[in-house]
């Protein structure tokens, strides 16, 4: 059995992160999910749920301002797709699996050190680590759109309760304008935000300086 890893979501100011562990035994379609419509994506997994088994592991933003206090983005993301993994393994009592994960980390080796450290006692036969492994292996692409189609869901639901904010990626003008007028408005982030992003320190220390005038009107001309 072959299970592929990735996460959705590690990039954005605004939203969770999610990781995905997938499994199957057939032939499976999919595509690197950056390059496909969020209809597209929902209409693969779909078609990937019928074929396999998965686990969703699912981080707020305000659950990763928490963490960030003591650890790192790569620290929090081993214990993620460790999380993910052991409980599709368990629960499914898969043997002699091999897994094949997308490196959230430049040091690769690195990173698969300390994720087989989180992994000891279960029945792993291989366990490969590459970067860009949703380009290389369709089991991994798999967990990518289940992924990427789950933070879609989340991010929806949360534009019904603060409006549109665009991707949630710190260069969108759309992000940053909600961001920029949230914080001028109430003096600190709603609890969707991740503040340890430097976007949003760069927001908080505008507002120490007459600046901030300068930024949304510069803001509004972006739209």
């Amino acid at each position: 059995m072959k299970i592929g890893v990735d996460e959705a979501g590690r990039g954005p100011v605004i939203g969770p992160l999610v990781v995905c562990a997938y499994a199957s035994e057939e032939e499976i379609e999919a595509e690197d999910s950056k390059k496909l419509s969020k209809e597209k994506r929902e209409k693969l997994r779909k078609e990937l749920e019928k074929k396999g088994i998965f686990e969703i592991v699912k981080v707020s933003a305000e659950e990763l301002n928490r963490l960030m206090k003591s650890k790192n983005l790569n620290e929090i993301e081993v214990e993620l797709f460790a999380k993910a993994i052991k409980n599709l393994i368990e629960k499914h009592n898969l043997k002699d699996v091999e897994i094949y994960v997308d490196s959230c980390s430049p040091n690769r080796e690195k990173f698969k050190r300390k994720l087989l450290s989180k992994l000891r006692g279960l029945s792993i036969k291989d366990l490969i680590v590459e970067h860009k492994a949703d380009e290389k292996y369709k089991v991994v692409s798999a967990a990518s759109i289940i992924a990427k189609t789950e933070r879609d869901r989340e991010i929806e639901e949360l534009k019904k309760i603060y409006g549109d904010f665009g991707s949630g990626y710190p260069s969108d003008p759309k992000t940053k304008r909600f961001l920029l007028y949230y914080y001028n408005e109430y003096r600190e982030f709603p609890s969707i935000v991740r503040e340890h992003w430097e976007t949003c320190k760069r927001i908080k220390k505008s507002l120490e300086f007459p600046l901030i005038l300068s930024l949304i009107s510069d803001l509004k001309h972006n739209r």
